[in-house]
């Protein structure tokens, strides 16, 4: 019965840390500005979990990348951040 209750509060604090530690936060979203680099991204919301790129042929757009950062698993967030040309065009929020 200790062993369990040992276990129990071992994953308990670590499932705290690794919940705790997140950068994806609504505070942390809402620093993200249009014309932010992709650094300045990072630093505030961490590595993206996926990374999609662009170009339309003729539209005169540029590279456009989207990244994505999926939390579903810890409170259901999942943040959206689009790039055109390396900076900050668009993003978005779902919880």
């Amino acid at each position: 019965m200790k062993n369990m209750a040992r276990i129990f509060a071992v994953a308990l604090m670590a499932f705290a840390l690794l919940t705790g530690c997140s950068k994806l936060t609504k505070e942390n979203y809402d620093q993200v500005k249009v014309g932010m680099t992709k650094e300045q991204v990072i630093d505030l919301l961490g590595k993206p979990g996926d990374k999609g790129e662009t170009e339309i042929p003729g539209l005169g757009l540029g590279k456009m990348e989207m990244w994505t950062w999926n939390n579903v698993g810890y409170g259901g967030k999942m943040v959206m951040v689009n790039f055109r040309n390396g900076r900050v065009s668009d993003k978005s929020w779902h919880e």
